[in-house]
Order: structure tokens, then C-alpha cells, then sequence
């Protein structure tokens, strides 16, 4: 177990082989918040009701929880990286290894990774409502061309 900054305790999905591959987290979720009642793991603010917001399952208090943050507040937390040892993306289920560039997804507070060819995949719904340039998220430039090739394209992603 590791723990966030928040207190948090989450568990180390990345290792557990058991997990059927429908549970595998699918993609970023957008929506508008159904209630007043959730707060953004990030800045611990409020998420006002109707407010659009991103999510994702994670496990936190021996549980499967959405974790919700504020759509500016995602945008805030992606980062290229490289898995520290053998992984597996979220999306997909495919093993990462030791060394394999990813997509991390606000890290302290999901602990979600995502392989680089399913890093459009995995937050289409959150392009969709807010248009990001791979080139704007940490660690891009630690990508070799080969790698960079596998990110969306910004012409998909649309400004609402």
C-alpha cells in the first residue's frame, strides 16, 4: 500500500494479475456533478452541482471509488513518465514494462497509469470538453520521436 499526500490509502493495482481485465479502468470520465456533495481530490475544493467534472475509478479505503477532480484541476495532474518496474495500463490491460514511457493520471490521487498508444483512448471524453496538446503535459520532452508519434492529435480534440 502507498498513501497520498490526502491521506488516501491506495493499492498497488499495477501488480495485481488477478484483476479481471473488465474491471481495468476504461477511460477518463466527464460529467456534470449530480449533487454539491463531491469535493476535487486536487485542490480540495467543492465541485458545485452541474459542475462538468473528470473522474476516474481507483481504489482508495478497500474499495473501488470514483475520485473526482475539477476539469482544470485534471488538466493540471498529467505527466509523461516511465514505469519504475512492470505495470499494466488501465485502459488496456497490456503489461508495461520496466522503462516504458506512459501517461500518468494525477499520480497522488488515482495512481492510474496509461500506455502511450491508449493515452487518446483513455481521455477521449475529457479532450472532448477540453482540448490539450501533448506538448503541454509534463515530461513530453522526454520523449523520443518514436513515442510522441503514438499521442493524439490535437485536430481531434475540440474546444466546447
Amino acid at each position: 500500500f502507498g498513501s497520498s499526500r490526502l491521506g488516501f490509502q491506495f493499492s498497488n493495482l499495477q501488480s495485481d494479475q488477478s484483476v479481471p481485465q473488465l474491471a481495468m479502468v476504461k477511460k477518463v470520465k466527464v460529467e456534470k456533478a449530480k449533487s454539491d456533495k463531491s469535493s476535487c481530490k486536487k485542490c480540495q475544493k467543492k465541485i458545485s452541482f452541474d459542475e462538468l467534472r473528470a473522474g476516474v475509478d481507483c481504489w482508495m479505503g478497500g474499495r473501488t471509488v470514483t475520485a473526482w477532480l475539477h476539469m482544470k484541476c485534471m488538466s493540471e495532474c498529467f505527466k509523461f513518465d516511465r514505469c519504475k518496474g512492470k505495470g499494466k495500463c488501465k485502459l488496456s490491460g497490456d503489461i508495461m514494462e520496466k522503462g516504458e514511457a506512459r501517461l500518468e493520471l494525477a499520480r497522488e490521487y488515482t495512481g492510474i497509469f496509461f500506455k502511450l498508444k491508449h493515452s487518446h483512448s483513455a481521455l477521449a471524453d475529457f479532450l472532448n470538453e477540453k482540448a490539450m496538446k501533448p506538448q503541454t503535459i509534463k515530461g513530453y520532452s522526454e520523449l523520443s520521436p518514436q513515442e510522441k508519434s503514438q499521442l493524439w492529435k490535437t485536430a481531434k480534440a475540440h474546444s466546447r
